[in-house]
């Protein structure tokens, strides 16, 4: 597929996020997808690998139980097969307290074939993220 349907599944999975459309964002992910949040320090409970839709559902399900609601700013950029995703003012509410805290900025990088999500990796930084992908 080429870089720009690329970007466009990932704009349509980062809606369907917001929207917490579950429906939507498992159409678009390869059942055997691979989320590698081995350098998730900020979350350090959520460190590891998941994998297909089980792994999926453990690993979003313990990043947003503890918030009410959770928002933040992104740029995408593409390379090859690769999207990164380049998230900056995160900010979340405590599902209980309300109090409200941030995030630094971080990246997730997407590997996409035949249209499908096959694997989401974390990256503590944005230099790392796109360095990862060839960009930086």
């Amino acid at each position: 597929m080429s870089e720009e349907e690329n970007l466009a599944i990932v704009r349509t999975l980062f809606g369907a996020f917001f929207r917490r459309d579950q429906e939507v964002m498992n159409a678009l992910l390869a059942p055997d997808v691979e989320w590698d949040a081995t350098r998730m320090v900020m979350v350090p409970d959520l460190a590891g690998t998941y994998r297909g839709r089980e792994g999926t559902t453990a690993f979003w399900g313990g990043w947003l139980r503890p918030w009410r609601d959770l928002r933040f700013d992104y740029e995408l950029r593409a390379n090859g097969d690769h999207v990164i995703a380049l998230i900056r003012n995160q900010r979340q509410w405590g599902r209980h307290s309300g109090i409200e805290s941030e995030l630094p900025p971080y990246a997730w990088v997407y590997e996409l074939r035949d249209g499908r999500i096959v694997r989401g990796a974390f990256y503590p930084g944005h230099e790392e993220g796109l360095r990862a992908v060839g960009l930086g």
